[in-house]
């Protein structure tokens, strides 16, 4: 079992719940801006983008979250995603260069900005316990999925894209999060019985393709991790890969239950 992965879990994650319950407005938002930026560094580098990719993409982001924060119409940000980095090209179009830099680039925006928009609106118009509720599920189903599949894991889930992650984890995986989803609906009281299932249901089977998606992306260039910014966990795509395809979903269920 990875120590240092555990040691890391036990003393961020509660300080993740603090920020999220006691944190103001204005520090939310920030968070979510400074994650978007360090996950555009980890995305530049997995795909060996010149640093002037990042400057780009962050300039980007920023206008993007002002944007979002303003406007919220994520399908203008979204357009801008697409148009401004292609528009270097204009003056300086290489097909190799192109294939190469402009789809990573385009796609890692788009990626990061689905993944980490739906927190804005989350933050405001839902309550803390919403976000709190999200993150324990979600992390509980990945740490259920690790834990089961070093004791028990046998069975390859997906061998092509993961050669650790195996059907007892899956389930294990799930087991947890929904068991952690009923723990904290009985403290929060934000859901039905019946919906409470459902949604922690939802969650675990999302983060898993989160966590698939990902995968596939570090196979594409051959890499491990995204990063080393979390220690005994790689970078910070890695611990949020399945956050960010469930968190589109939580979105939108939220506003379809409500």
């Amino acid at each position: 079992m990875n120590f240092k992965r555990v040691v890391t879990a036990l003393v961020l994650f509660p300080l993740l719940v603090v920020v999220l319950i006691k944190g103001p407005y204005q520090l939310l938002i920030t968070l979510v801006g400074f994650s978007g930026l360090i996950c555009l560094y980890e995305w530049t580098s997995l795909y060996d983008l010149r640093f002037s990719w990042f400057l780009g993409l962050s300039i980007l982001w920023f206008f993007g979250l002002l944007s979002l924060l303003w406007l919220r119409d994520p399908l203008m940000v979204f357009y801008m995603f697409l148009i401004f980095p292609f528009l270097p090209f204009l003056k300086d179009y290489e097909k190799d260069r192109f294939a190469k830099e402009f789809f990573p680039a385009v796609l890692g925006l788009i990626y990061v900005g689905i993944g980490l928009y739906p927190f804005l609106e989350i933050i405001s118009f839902f309550s803390r316990e919403h976000l709190v509720y999200f993150f324990l599920v979600v992390f509980a189903n990945d740490t259920g999925a690790y834990l089961t599949g070093k004791l028990i894991g046998k069975r390859l889930l997906v061998p092509t894209l993961s050669p650790k992650k195996t059907w007892e984890g899956f389930i294990g995986g799930i087991l947890l999060g929904v068991g952690v989803s009923v723990f904290c609906n009985y403290f929060f009281k934000i859901f039905s019985f019946e919906i409470n299932l459902l949604t922690g249901v939802l969650l675990c089977l999302f983060g898993v393709v989160g966590d698939l998606l990902e995968s596939a992306f570090k196979r594409m260039v051959g890499k491990k991790d995204s990063g080393k910014i979390i220690w005994g966990h790689g970078g910070l795509l890695d611990r949020i890969d399945g956050v960010m395809i469930a968190s589109p979903v939580y979105l939108f269920w939220l506003k379809f239950i409500t």
